[in-house]
């Protein structure tokens, strides 16, 4: 960082948050009033305090140290007070009241450019001090200047502590422009009559004489010498002094005219004078600047509200359209002031514009909107900062710079191609492209470092007539099983959460489960079809919602994660290819897993943050595949079980089958929820309750279903005396005994073994013989079931329906307002983010 850059305010920054800063200090001040009038009230101090807390607070973060050391003595000061360590005497009052007029006028002068000149506050800071008993500062207390002050800018900063402020300027101001109008008024009406009275210039050179002594008092030398001349002028004239000359008099009016006219500039320098000589060329030189400067930031509005028209408009490229022109025209009037530098920039945002926005209609990652929103930003910052005084803010290019470096258009290319052709990847024709593309095998670490990382740009999202590139490489994850269970059970939230609306919490995720269940495979078998998307999508986004408002974070986050992947196909930041339909289909496999750690019937042992980081992952572009744990032994599979179940379902021997590899693809994704069902239940046979009940039914009859419609015989013949055995239970309304759980357990192992054999040689599929064989002999023991099939498979019974449905939408009302309350906390915590980047981007 150079010296300059150390030596120099944030000016702008400043600008922006001195009025919260003025009102705060405005709003103490009544206050101190209202104890002054009633010192026994101590309600009014408790006010000031956190009133000057927060000023101390943002001149901190502003690193304007000085001006904060007064504001934190102010603030011990007015501690003091209300514990009683201080009395409320009226010196004391008013030197808190003088300390708060102070500080906004000295910060006035800061944001008008002029440098922090700490030991003229040093005074103030002393006498706070000594009212609390406290010993005076030196000046080694202070921050130290890279150069002293001159004598000039010391008396300029004491000025401003004596109420020399914008306020009172810009009401001198006036008054004297209406005297210089009327002088001006006085000239034109002599020169246009019977000029044959010169007597009457001397009531003229009394006001110009009038006018300069005011000008005197403000410290407007510059403009007092202008003044002082042509009254000289006038004053000899209506003596007889000098002739009367037509030409001279003409020369005072233009005079006065300039003086009118650049008095705003003096007074936004607070009477400092300019670094060029005041004359009528330098000062015509800033007006063209500052007209210059206002038409360069109203096209760059202009451009920031074109790019937030393409993003609420779903990426249509025709909001675009005048960016390119408004942007070389915002480069032509920085060349005309002679920054070249920020000119080049704005060449590069124009020709990304142009040709990988408009031209190619192309669409941004969330990544690459994210830095073309920081580069923009940075050039928005540097226009405004050509209004203060200073000026030539370039270290808020840097970000601009980086912005551009970060997607391959600085330097800007010779020829702007297209951000594919820089190696970011296209979007894949169809899934039969991308299962030609390559697979590379990364560890389950790397997804979660990873996550967020993606290409520049991706092609929009046309399911028809566009011809695209090849697809990118697919990248396989491999996500390993957690040494540890995962805690995904409820949490506090704070207020306990009524054990009753969590077990509507858990129906209603029961319930999402099978919407799922029925609305995944037409979207399988469609993947380019949004519609169907996105009930898909809606479902995640009850759960993310309604997990989180009972307690269940561990659900909340997985379901946003895959949410916010979701969302950026449907608003086609990417494609649903191959690797999104996968990892959909795994969520949905996984969602039982976690209603059972949430019922407590099972430990989850999935790693969820390698998932979540693969969500991001896809979501920024990526197309990852998450690559299934190997198959373990029945210990690993089902340790909750292990006393129950042997250490393996013995196969006898294999059998040829033949399976569509779609098929398959299907029949894995559902195996793994219904087994998933089938070892929470063993979880809670182990505790020792092994009553079966119609969940355990259910999954076993998809099961069996399942695999008889895929043809595998092998397993049906597991799979349908299980069913029986179990819907033989529910109906004599007995539990399983130590037989009947091993059994069942033996059954998950065999399910499990088979899947991973169809996956490893879709065309061998192992037996089980002697499990079957004992199976049919528990089912055998038990008397028919009577249970019709309703009774048997049907979730609730028609009577709790209704009361269910009540619960149901109490909860959904719970729910949007907890989503509104989650809205707005969302909206204030980004836009604090974005400041506090903003100010740290600026103070680097």
């Amino acid at each position: 960082m150079t010296r300059a850059i150390r030596d120099a305010i944030d000016h702008t920054a400043l600008g922006w948050v001195k009025p919260e800063i003025d009102e705060a200090l405005r709003q103490a001040r009544i206050d101190l009033e209202t104890f002054a009038e009633a010192p026994g009230e101590t309600a009014p101090l408790q006010t000031i305090v956190d009133h000057l807390h927060q000023v101390q607070g943002t001149l901190r973060i502003l690193e304007l140290q000085t001006p904060a050391m007064v504001a934190g003595e102010l603030e011990q000061l007015a501690v003091a007070l209300h514990d009683g360590k201080v009395s409320a005497s009226d010196d004391v009052l008013a030197l808190l009241m003088r300390g708060m007029v102070q500080l906004p006028d000295y910060l006035e002068r800061l944001q008008g450019g002029h440098r922090d000149i700490p030991i003229v506050l040093l005074p103030l800071i002393n006498e706070l001090r000594e009212a609390r008993g406290e010993s005076p500062l030196g000046q080694d207390a202070l921050p130290a200047m890279l150069e002293p002050p001159t004598e000039e800018e010391l008396e300029h900063a004491r000025s401003s502590l004596a109420g020399r402020n914008r306020a009172l300027f810009d009401t001198v101001a006036s008054a004297l422009k209406e005297d210089l109008l009327k002088v001006k008024d006085a000239l034109d009406l002599f020169l246009r009559g019977a000029r044959d009275n010169l007597q009457e210039l001397l009531v003229q050179a009394e006001a110009l004489g009038r006018i300069g002594d005011t000008l005197a008092m403000l410290g407007l030398d510059s403009a007092r010498t202008v003044i002082q001349e042509q009254r000289q002028i006038v004053h000899e004239i209506a003596t007889g002094i000098r002739p009367f000359d037509e030409g001279e008099l003409l020369g005072v009016a233009e005079a006065l005219l300039y003086i009118d006219h650049s008095l705003d500039d003096q007074v936004a320098r607070l009477g400092v004078a300019a670094n060029v000589g005041d004359d009528p060329a330098s000062q015509e030189a800033r007006n063209v600047m500052e007209a210059l400067t206002r038409a360069a930031i109203g096209n760059f509005a202009q451009v920031r509200q074109a790019f937030v028209a393409f993003v609420e408009t779903n990426w249509d490229h025709v909001q675009l359209e005048p960016v390119p022109r408004l942007l070389t025209e915002v480069a032509g009037a920085l060349r005309i002031l002679e920054r070249p530098e920020p000119a080049g920039y704005l060449d590069a945002l124009r020709e990304f514009t142009a040709q990988e926005l408009i031209h190619q209609r192309q669409v941004p990652t969330g990544q690459a909107l994210d830095t073309l929103a920081d580069a923009l930003a940075g050039m928005e910052y540097y226009l405004e900062s050509l209004h203060d005084p200073l000026g030539q803010r370039q270290d808020l290019l840097g970000k601009t710079r980086a912005s551009l470096e970060a997607l391959g258009y600085w330097p800007i290319p010779e020829r702007a191609a297209p951000a594919a052709d820089k190696g970011a990847p296209a979007m894949p024709a169809s899934p039969e492209e991308q299962a030609q593309a390559g697979v590379t095998t990364v560890d389950a670490a790397d997804a979660a470092g990873a996550a967020g990382e993606s290409s520049a740009v991706e092609p929009a999202h046309e399911v028809e007539d566009q011809g695209v590139a090849a697809a990118p490489d697919e990248v396989e994850v491999k996500v390993a099983m957690p040494e540890q269970p995962v805690n995904a059970g409820f949490e506090s939230a704070g207020d306990e959460i009524d054990d009753e609306i969590r077990e509507i919490f858990l129906e209603e995720f029961q319930e999402e489960i099978g919407n799922l269940d029925a609305l995944l495979p037409a979207w399988r078998s469609a993947p380019a079809d949004l519609e169907a998307l996105r009930p898909i999508r809606r479902v995640f986004h009850t759960l993310k919602g309604s997990g989180r408002l009972v307690g269940a974070k561990v659900l909340g986050e997985f379901a946003w994660h895959v949410e916010n992947m979701l969302n950026r196909v449907l608003d086609g930041s990417r494609p649903a290819s191959p690797a999104v339909v996968a990892f959909v289909s795994q969520a949905h496999a996984l969602l039982p897993q976690l209603h059972a750690a949430l019922r407590g019937d099972a430990a989850l042992r999935v790693d969820i943050p390698a998932l979540e980081a693969v969500a991001d992952r896809l979501a920024a572009g990526e197309d990852v595949l998450v690559e299934s744990a190997p198959t373990a032994s029945l210990q690993e599979e089902a340790a909750v079980v292990e006393a129950a179940a042997p250490a393996s379902a013995p196969a006898a021997d294999t059998v040829a089958v033949q399976i569509d590899a779609v098929l398959l693809e299907i029949l894995v994704n559902e195996v793994g929820a219904h087994l998933a069902t089938v070892e929470a239940w063993l979880a809670r046979a182990q505790a020792g309750d092994a009553t079966v009940d119609s969940g355990l039914l259910r999954a076993l009859h998809t099961l069996n279903g399942a695999f008889a419609m895929s043809e595998v015989p092998s397993v049906t013949a597991v799979t349908s005396p299980a069913e029986g055995y179990v819907k033989r239970l529910l109906a004599a309304h007995k539990p399983a005994d130590g037989d009947g759980v091993a059994a069942l357990a033996e059954v998950v192992a065999a399910v499990r073994a088979a899947t991973a054999a169809l996956q490893a040689t879709p065309d061998q599929v192992p037996v089980f013989t002697a499990l079957a064989a004992r199976l049919a002999a528990l089912r055998d023991q038990l008397p028919e079931a009577t249970l019709r099939f309703e009774d048997a498979y049907a979730p609730v019974q028609p009577q709790e329906e209704h009361a269910d449905e009540t619960a149901r939408r109490e909860a959904e009302r719970r729910e949007a307002e907890r989503l509104e309350a989650e809205r707005l906390e969302a909206e204030r915590l980004e836009a604090e983010r974005l400041e506090a980047e903003r100010l740290e981007a600026e103070r680097l």
